[in-house]
């Protein structure tokens, strides 16, 4: 088993002197790390507890289950890479940010979040943190990039956002999900071309 790591006594949830990081990004790797080799039915606070060589109770002031914590190990990977970034235009912007989560499905991310997803749909935790940690964020997110690609004049004036959402992203999750095909980035852009073939506007110039 790890030893210990240092400083577990000064970490406080909330108060006091700033909770140690370093038992912070040692349980979300070793949480991880097992639920990629066992599944997360497996997996124990106590097994992370143990793989990250942290006291219990350490887990427990920063989270209530371990669906939170493989939620956080999940969001911590792949979140901050998979965000609207400056691009040539636009639209080019939507293109690689969705390549770029093709990207991180590709690997160990999308595993996890295979993982997550089916255990979604059997316990309320899992369902919860994923709803609420990941689903609903990024669809925040997306919808407000969204409706300034309407008001710029990117984007066709009677879009709904939330089904441009659907009809952009349902793709990579049915293949991530079903096995279906690889996600490369040829993949993405077919999906890419048809969708904006009714979803950009067909005339006139992008207000600046």
């Amino acid at each position: 088993m790890p030893s210990q790591i240092s400083g577990e006594s000064t970490a406080k949830v909330s108060g006091g002197r700033p909770r140690n990081p370093n038992i912070d990004q040692a349980v979300l790797e070793a949480a991880a790390k097992l639920v990629l080799a066992n599944g997360l039915r497996a997996v124990s606070m106590d097994a992370i507890a143990a793989e990250a060589g942290v006291g219990r109770m350490a887990i427990y002031r920063r989270w209530p289950n371990k669906a939170a914590i493989v939620m956080s190990a999940f969001v911590a990977r792949v979140d901050p890479t998979t965000l609207f970034a400056p691009a040539t235009s636009y639209l080019e912007s939507i293109r690689l940010q969705m390549r770029t989560m093709a990207k991180a499905f590709r690997g160990k991310d999308g595993a996890l979040l295979r993982i997550l997803l089916a255990e979604a749909q059997h316990c309320p935790e899992v369902a919860e943190e994923l709803r609420e940690r990941w689903t609903m964020p990024r669809r925040k997110m997306a919808i407000v990039y969204f409706e300034q690609g309407i008001q710029e004049g990117w984007l066709r004036a009677d879009v709904d956002p939330n089904t441009m959402i659907d009809v952009l992203y349902a793709p990579l999750y049915y293949r991530l999900q079903m096995g279906t095909g690889p996600l490369t980035d040829t993949y993405v852009d077919q999906v890419f071309e048809h969708a904006m073939r009714g979803l950009r506007r067909s005339a006139g110039k992008p207000r600046s």
